[in-house]
């Protein structure tokens, strides 16, 4: 599968929000992108693990 470094907007945030997250709505960040499922991989601040979809949850930026 191939991956690759990502820069992206987020868009919707539909997992709880654990204490001590920087996830914030309209905020870009870095993660990994597997293009064969859309999925970008993001690791918060605090530990924890997100996935976010381009064209959904979040929007692409730039790669990598």
């Amino acid at each position: 599968m191939t991956e690759y470094h990502v820069i992206f907007e987020v868009l919707k945030i539909e997992q709880e929000l654990e204490q001590g997250s920087t996830i914030q709505i309209g905020e870009r960040f870095v993660g990994f992108y597997y293009p064969d499922n859309r999925e970008i991989h993001f690791t918060d601040d605090n530990g924890q693990e997100w996935i976010f979809y381009d064209g959904d949850t979040c929007s692409i930026i730039s790669k990598i």
